[in-house]
């Protein structure tokens, strides 16, 4: 299924198209008897009878002739375009999914941007609970359904009951976690209601207690938030906190969702962490350096055939900047797991260069200032490349010069030649 700015292009192309019938007006009178309306519009467009592309497609028509005779702009034409609107965007929603589905797949049913898929393979060990009701799934005797894209799963009765949208949608959409810890707002400004669901809380009785969720600081029940405990981004990034914290199930299937998604520019959000987390500042020595190792695997036949930069496949991010992290770098930072993993991918960058590639070797430096015969590469300690020529000198000896002595050397020479 395409993203929310692929459903909006679409629902202005809709839009575009419906104008014809908005602006023609062929003298009909307004024959829609209003029971015929309200009958069709009895059931919602989510209705489980409404999942497959020749019941869309039948719905679609019906639309379109209720429309023809309705007046030019009413009320009614109006209801009745937005429903027709409705029906295509979900026609092409259920297209989309059934195109990428395997020709065996099970029956679909899209619910709130979910994509649920049967599931008729039963589980005889590991006990399973519907996410609407929080009941039991007997998998060998009830049908069940679960969404391929964020793994929501619920009985059949409660697929049509479903309110929470599908957070594999919400992750294509949303680039920035909430930086606030824990923003409450307090249970009067959600009219003492559950942020998700909206059923009124109980206090008296501590089944309907009122539950916070530490991400987004709203209040839940405990159907919504059953005290799943994750490590919150906000006081990560701001106190370097990685306590887990109850949060609700909404919130637990988007921080998992986003867990590597790198979104996190902490040189932006919390300059100040690199001065008091040693392991930050060594991570971020390893990527620079990687990332200047890059530049020569790109031009050297010997590691492309090695495919060297695959060993970082999972965290493509390395290779492309150094500033941005997941969620799931600042967990394995603290871990210590990422820097034993950097540490020995640099290793191996670091002896293709120096030991093994004769032409990457062939790219090092000579020091032009103390003329020693050892090889000097720019993403080696204790070094300084020129910004200008890209010479590369021993931070000793170009700290007692004024200037790049190769800058120096090239600007005499065009002086020279005019």
């Amino acid at each position: 299924m395409g993203s929310v700015s692929t459903r909006a292009s679409r629902l202005d192309e809709m839009e575009e198209s419906e104008s014809v019938i908005w602006s023609s007006d062929d003298g009909k009178s307004n024959d829609v008897s209003t029971d015929a309306e309200e009958n069709y519009f009895s059931s919602d467009v989510n209705d489980e009878s409404l999942n497959t592309v020749a019941s869309l497609e039948t719905a679609i028509e019906q639309v379109k002739a209720l429309v023809l005779e309705t007046e030019g702009v009413s009320d009614e034409r109006k209801k009745l375009v937005k429903r027709l609107i409705e029906l295509r965007l979900k026609l092409q929603d259920v297209k989309d999914v059934t195109n990428d589905l395997p020709p065996d797949a099970d029956i679909l049913r899209i619910v709130n941007s979910h994509q649920f898929i049967l599931q008729k393979q039963p589980l005889h060990r590991t006990a399973q609970y519907c996410d609407k009701c929080s009941g039991v799934i007997w998998t060998i005797l009830q049908s069940w359904y679960r969404c391929k894209g964020c793994y929501y799963q619920c009985h059949a009765k409660c697929l049509n009951q479903i309110v929470r949208v599908c957070q594999f949608l919400k992750v294509g959409n949303e680039t920035d976690f909430i930086y606030n810890i824990c923003p409450e707002v307090g249970l009067a400004a959600q009219s003492y209601k559950c942020a998700e669901c909206r059923v009124h809380f109980t206090l008296k009785n501590g089944w309907m207690e009122p539950r916070k969720c530490d991400y987004d600081g709203l209040y839940y029940c405990p159907t919504c938030h059953k005290n799943a405990a994750l490590s919150v981004p906000a006081r990560i990034i701001h106190n370097w906190d990685f306590d887990e914290k109850p949060v609700c199930e909404a919130s637990r299937q988007f921080l998992v969702l986003m867990a590597r998604k790198p979104n996190v520019n902490l040189e932006k959000l919390n300059p100040k962490l690199f001065y008091f987390v040693e392991e930050l500042n060594t991570v971020k020595r390893l990527r620079e350096e990687i990332i200047i190792m890059k530049e020569y695997f790109m031009t050297c036949r010997e590691a492309i055939n090695q495919k060297l930069l695959r060993l970082l496949e999972e965290r493509q991010h390395f290779v492309e900047n150094s500033s941005m992290y997941s969620l799931q770098d600042l967990i394995d930072i603290n871990n210590s797991s990422l820097i034993r993993f950097l540490d020995k991918t640099h290793a191996t960058f670091l002896k293709h260069i120096k030991e093994d590639c004769t032409t990457c070797r062939g790219k090092g430096f000579i020091c032009e200032i103390c003329e020693n015969i050892e090889v000097i590469f720019p993403f080696d300690s204790a070094t300084h490349q020129c910004p200008s020529c890209h010479a590369v000198f021993h931070n000793i000896c170009f700290a007692k010069r004024d200037q790049c002595p190769k800058c120096l050397r090239l600007s005499q020479r065009k002086n020279a030649q005019k």
